[in-house]
């Protein structure tokens, strides 16, 4: 059967983002696979891979005598390239992945991982510094995490189900070296205890154990240093992740929209960009 995927992806740099699209082509003759990359890793930059690859895939299937089903994984542009379909009579557009689809997808994250790490092996690239927090309130379940960089590019979210502040400083941690993928990184924490759990040998248990070893896993084969920095003493990168920590526990509380929430966070990080 023949049959395609594109998937796409943005690696944060120091310097230079990178939006990467892959489309893998499974036909008789075995997996075909391209790799788009722009630089910049804005809304535009991803889009303008996905469409790259889209292209590709639109211009092989060209040769084919049947259209070809294809799965964009990009949401927003999945639907755009579905509501003008009739363009595109050799593609046949599929809202899920279905059969093989899954396989590939996979085949896809891989090659742009190995795009990745070969840019990775022609330039070194920086350390970057990481500041992480959480945020409690002491009446409820759940914490805010935050974690920012110098330049004011942030994660964070709301976790509902962790029951202490420990927890949702690892919980920081963890979400700093999963959105940091392609960096050595130096991460600051104001919290010693989450230190100390990560530290070898110490005697984890629960939730927190389990969040320690996908640290481990996630930091494995890469270049991660953690460090303490005194919490709440004008430290810029500790303050603002503890704002924006603070914002995301706040505003899933309040039910605050999406917009609005984008909007604090953007303040937020504003004397980070200005002094970057």
């Amino acid at each position: 059967m023949t049959l395609a995927v594109i998937h796409s992806r943005h690696t944060a740099g120091t310097d230079t983002d990178h939006s990467l699209t892959a489309a893998v082509i499974l036909d008789d003759t075995g997996i075909r696979t391209r790799v788009c990359t722009r630089d910049g890793a804005s809304d535009l930059h991803r889009r303008a891979t996905t469409l790259d690859a889209f292209e590709h895939v639109h211009q092989w299937a060209a040769t084919v005598p049947t259209p070809v089903p294809v799965y964009v994984g990009d949401t927003e542009v999945r639907g755009e390239l579905r509501r003008v379909a009739g363009a595109f009579p050799t593609l046949d557009l599929t809202p899920t992945p279905r059969g093989r689809m899954p396989a590939l997808l996979l085949a896809a994250a891989d090659a742009m991982s190995a795009h990745v790490a070969a840019l990775a092996a022609a330039v070194p690239l920086p350390e970057l510094v990481i500041a992480t927090d959480a945020s409690k309130n002491s009446r409820r379940r759940g914490v805010g995490v935050a974690c920012v960089r110098a330049d004011g590019v942030r994660r964070q979210k709301m976790v509902p189900d962790v029951g202490s502040v420990l927890a949702g400083e690892l919980v920081a941690i963890e979400l700093a070296v999963s959105s940091f993928r392609n960096h050595p990184l130096l991460i600051l924490t104001d919290s010693r205890a989450a230190l100390t759990c990560l530290g070898s040998g110490h005697p984890n248990r629960g939730t927190i154990a389990t969040t320690v070893d996908r640290i481990h896993h996630l930091s494995h084969g890469r270049r991660v240093r953690f460090s303490w920095v005194r919490g709440h003493d004008g430290h810029p990168l500790n303050e603002a992740a503890h704002r924006l920590a603070v914002a995301a526990r706040r505003g899933h509380e309040a039910d605050i929209a999406p917009g609005v929430r984008a909007a604090v966070a953007d303040n937020i990080v504003a004397p980070l960009l200005a002094a970057a």
